[in-house]
């Protein structure tokens, strides 16, 4: 891994990149990332996927929580993409623990490099990763190269409450509801649904915070050196907390592609 793409990946996530190979370790209790798991597999169930043709792409996987359980579910194949080893490592022991590593594989990718590429996906799933592609009609346009026609769109994310711009990093992209759909719709595709995470958003937040910021106690204990960037870590997720309480409303939002329109 360069150091260009090590520091990409560390500007993706808000962290030192110091504290970048000590990730792991902070994030060792949690398995989801943030992503809504269940409503992905919710939103999915009337479209009764069919199991021997279906491929997924699950952009950002984690440690695979999302693609492991889209396996499970609906016995659908699934490509995961990461940038991090060790998150990779844990989504592929997952994945033979819970018996789908025949379905799902896992690869590590710069996520901006792998999307330059057309391809053929019958879903792609974009969770918790914030604007990372751009704006969501940049997102979307990205997405929709990863899909065939007919194809589906899931992205987890959200809207401002209030306002039409936030100028807090990885949030520059968010706008209000109104401009969010349009920007969503903006390419030709069809909203299949819209669902509320907020109430998803209010049960976990703070319990990762608790289990980040009792990590990054231990982290100190072993590494005093990292001691202010683990505060500063720390408090960063406290800062997003507030931010995400008071300034974004959460939602899950399922698109099934249009024909293409060279827009």
């Amino acid at each position: 891994m360069t150091e260009k793409f090590q520091q990409s990946i560390a500007d993706s996530l808000e962290i030192d990149l110091q504290l970048l190979p000590h990730l792991p370790f902070l994030l060792q209790d949690l398995w989801a990332l943030g992503s809504s798991v269940d409503l992905i597999i919710q939103v999915l169930k009337p479209l009764q996927l069919p199991k021997e043709e279906f491929r997924a792409l699950d952009l950002g996987c984690g440690k695979g929580a999302v693609s492991i359980r889209l396996a499970e579910e609906y016995g659908i194949r699934v490509l995961g993409i990461d940038a991090m080893t060790p998150f990779l490592e844990v989504a592929r022991e997952k994945a033979r623990q819970h018996q789908v590593d025949q379905l799902c594989e896992f690869q590590q990718h710069d996520i901006h490099e792998f999307v330059k590429a057309d391809h053929v996906f019958d879903l792609v799933i974009l969770a918790s990763l914030g604007g990372i592609l751009g704006n969501l009609r940049q997102t979307i346009s990205t997405l929709r190269s990863q899909v065939r026609e007919k194809g589906y769109i899931i992205i987890d994310d959200g809207y401002l409450r209030k306002g039409n711009r936030l100028k807090r990093k990885g949030y520059e992209h968010c706008r209000s509801h109104n401009e969010t759909v349009a920007e969503l719709t903006g390419c030709g595709d069809t909203l299949l649904q819209e669902v509320s995470t907020e109430d998803l958003t209010r049960q976990i937040n703070w319990h990762y915070f608790a289990v980040i910021e009792k990590r990054g106690k231990q982290l100190m204990t072993t590494h005093p050196e990292l001691e202010s960037l683990i505060k500063d870590y720390v408090d960063l997720q406290a800062e997003e907390i507030r931010v995400i309480e008071e300034k974004i409303a959460g939602a899950l939002w399922l698109l099934q592609k249009g024909k293409e329109n060279n827009t």
